[in-house]
């Protein structure tokens, strides 16, 4: 899937942490659960098809990698073969805060294929046709609507002084 957010949570370059935030609802979130690892895959500019693959339905009702060259020898982690960067976590925490479940991961293993910058996500939606533009509306209104309650719960069991 593409990840609602990604982003550096450590300074220690010798103990690297990347913080993720997904939906809990999504078939990612039950695999990392399962495994206790993820990868985050950083994408070349020229791969916004491959984005649009992962951003659109689910990994339950299909397989996102089947048209992808695997890199042999990381066990249950998928790792694309043709990316710009990859970096495989183990989790050392989870917290679900409603409508999105943050993982921190400790980097165990990283590769690099371009020197070149990678896709953004603005670069990511700004090559997206009508069409797809129209899938992942759809896609992220119903992931709203499923998502609305759990985070409604979530809020209101959160003290006064933490509530928006």
């Amino acid at each position: 899937l593409l990840a609602t957010w990604v982003n550096q949570a450590s300074i220690d370059h010798e103990n690297p942490l990347l913080l993720i935030g997904i939906a809990p609802n999504h078939h990612t979130s039950e695999i990392i659960d399962h495994s206790g690892q993820f990868v985050v895959h950083l994408l070349c500019k020229s791969q916004g098809a491959v984005a649009f693959n992962f951003a659109n339905g689910s990994g339950r009702d299909r397989d996102k990698f089947e048209a992808l060259s695997l890199v042999d020898g990381h066990g249950e982690c998928p790792i694309i073969e043709e990316c710009h960067s990859w970096l495989k976590c183990d989790v050392t925490s989870r917290l679900l805060t409603g409508d999105r479940t943050y993982y921190w991961g400790k980097v165990s293993d990283a590769g690099q294929n371009s020197l070149e910058p990678p896709l953004l996500d603005n670069e990511f939606i700004s090559g997206c046709d009508p069409l797809q533009l129209k899938v992942l509306r759809a896609d992220r209104a119903a992931d709203v609507d499923i998502q609305r309650p759990q985070n409604e719960s979530f809020q209101a069991e959160l003290p006064d002084w933490l509530r928006p």
